[in-house]
């Protein structure tokens, strides 16, 4: 990295933490003049006035930056990818506000994620994953677009405590943003952007007054940026670093190794209740440690520590180990997490 790709980078990243961290202030107290407040209920996780205007902050926070990025060359815009992002935003800001029905969400979430494909990457390879290689466009196609609904409503549902779902984000585009900025230049900015916007809101997330939550419109926007590098990751013409360290497939789980536990999990649980996979209550690993009596920093800062530990030991040792021994591993110590924390 040369020193004036640093300087942007840095400050990008300190111009998005600023106008969220402001945004985010200046958002909730208009929410909050108007009544427009987050219901208390037997599965909140707050007691005291809270509005779900964090996502739309972080979204006008990027929307802002960005346009200022691009306007100086310094980034390059997908208009596909970018008109995919956004009408996932758009669906979230019309959830936070009227409740769109499931089965609707659903549709939208569909039509988003093919105008995300247009974007030119997807999952075209399962890069020997069971023997597997290059994929059909029909098959692959099909599998993207399974992958970005799981992912999209991941992030949603695992937005349950404070500070969690930024955390978990953060982690995310620190580690994609290394590997993408090490092998193009194009979308670099796009991350430290993002992480600042995160960073701006998890100031107010974890705060004990004037609180705001990401939302729909936080969870579905950041699912479906979340989605598209890892259609970019997996997509066989991408140039990624991580290949001479990490199986493509084993890092895009690992990287939303907890969204994906978690998410499986509760649709699991639910249906073996008979209850629809869709209709809320408090039964996710987070919930378990809050009533356990974990703080909600500590929760999140627990399951923030174990994901990226989880990580780490699978770029460390995949070289030494080979994918089978990697997954065996990381298994065995997500059930070993479990017993100790989660039980």
């Amino acid at each position: 990295m040369t020193n004036s790709t640093l300087f942007y980078v840095l400050l990008f990243l300190a111009l998005s933490a600023l106008t969220s961290y402001f945004l985010n202030k200046y958002i909730f107290g208009v929410f909050s003049n108007n009544k427009i407040i987050d219901p208390i209920t037997s599965r909140s996780s707050h007691r005291s006035k809270a509005t779900r205007s964090g996502g739309l902050s972080v979204f006008l926070s990027i929307c802002i930056c960005f346009a200022i990025a691009s306007s100086t060359n310094s980034l390059v815009v997908n208009p596909y990818a970018l008109l995919g992002i956004i009408f996932m935003a758009l669906t979230g800001i019309a959830d936070d506000f009227f409740n769109v029905r499931y089965r609707e969400k659903f549709f939208l979430q569909i039509f988003s994620g093919i105008v995300l494909l247009q974007a030119g990457y997807m999952i075209n390879s399962f890069h020997g994953i069971f023997g597997v290689y290059a994929l059909p466009d029909w098959l692959a196609t099909t599998v993207t677009l399974f992958v970005y609904i799981i992912i999209v409503n991941a992030i949603n549902l695992i937005d349950g405590l404070d500070g969690l779902a930024s955390l978990l984000l953060i982690k995310f585009f620190v580690v994609v943003g290394g590997v993408v900025m090490a092998g193009t230049s194009e979308m670099g900015l796009f991350f430290p952007i993002t992480i600042g916007a995160l960073t701006g809101f998890l100031l107010h997330n974890f705060s004990s007054i004037n609180k705001v939550f990401l939302g729909d419109t936080g969870s579905l926007f950041m699912g479906s940026v979340m989605a598209f590098f890892i259609f970019y990751i997996m997509d066989s013409s991408s140039q990624i670093v991580t290949d001479a360290y990490i199986s493509r497939p084993l890092f895009c789980v690992l990287l939303l190794i907890y969204p994906l536990t978690d998410t499986l999990r509760v649709i699991l649980l639910r249906s073996y209740k008979r209850k629809s996979p869709f209709v809320a209550d408090r039964i996710h690993l987070h919930h378990r440690l809050a009533d356990k009596g974990y703080e909600h920093w500590e929760a999140s800062l627990l399951i923030f520590c174990l994901s990226i530990s989880l990580l780490s030991l699978n770029l460390f040792l995949f070289q030494y180990l080979g994918l089978v021994l990697c997954i065996v591993m990381s298994l065995a110590l997500l059930l070993v997490s479990f017993f100790i924390f989660f039980k």
